[in-house]
């Protein structure tokens, strides 16, 4: 895909991975749109983007509900007079207990069901926007963290991601729309000069998946 025609939608907006992220693709020529539920932290990405082109859009979320999401893409589509080309479905997630925290069974459930409902509700709206529009696109699952994490769990968290997107690919394939995941390899000793270089890393990987029309249904580690 070439990157300068493209209308990429990214989540996660807001935090510091996300507004790095959307200038990226701005410099690149692309027209970006942000959605976040902190409207003030998206409108800080927005007036950042907005000093280097006028080709960005903000859509503020009450939640990430599906009827939210629905209501965003129709916004888009009203907005841009087209659906995004490119999903780059970023999120900054809690990390998932593991079975020897003293966390109870449901605060686990909580969080991988909010993981699992935000990388599916957004991925199945814009595979449904493309296909009806009979166009091309790319999803690209991201995990990111504002700072050096806390990597306790984290593991749980990129297994979903990893398998979502071996069965995304598969499934959406037919219709021309390709599915990829960029995951950082986290470890307890990463500094935070460490942690600068890998944010490069998995935004020189998204944009890889984006431009390589090959790429699809695999998973890259930063």
């Amino acid at each position: 895909m070439d990157i300068k025609y493209a209308v990429i939608l990214i989540t996660s907006a807001g935090s510091r991975f996300g507004a790095t992220l959307a200038m990226h693709f701005i410099n690149l020529g692309a027209r970006v749109v942000l959605c976040d539920k902190d409207a003030q932290r998206l409108h800080t990405t927005y007036q950042c983007c907005r000093a280097i082109s006028d080709r960005v859009y903000q859509y503020p979320l009450v939640d990430h509900s599906g009827d939210a999401i629905n209501q965003l893409f129709d916004d888009i589509e009203h907005d841009l007079q087209q659906a995004p080309d490119v999903l780059i479905n970023h999120f900054t997630p809690s990390a998932i207990p593991s079975l020897m925290d003293d966390h109870s069974a449901d605060t686990a459930g909580q969080s991988m069901s909010s993981l699992a409902s935000m990388l599916f509700r957004y991925s199945q709206a814009t595979a449904e926007r493309l296909r009806k529009h009979h166009r091309q696109g790319v999803i690209v699952n991201v995990i990111s963290q504002d700072n050096a994490p806390n990597v306790a769990g984290f593991e749980n968290a990129a297994s979903v991601v990893s398998g979502f997107t071996q069965s995304w690919g598969k499934e959406l394939n037919p219709f021309n729309i390709r599915v990829g995941a960029v995951i950082p390899s986290y470890d307890d000793s990463l500094e935070e000069l460490r942690w600068v270089e890998l944010q490069d890393e998995l935004i020189r990987n998204i944009e890889y998946i984006v431009s390589n029309d090959y790429f699809s249904g695999r998973v890259m580690a930063a």
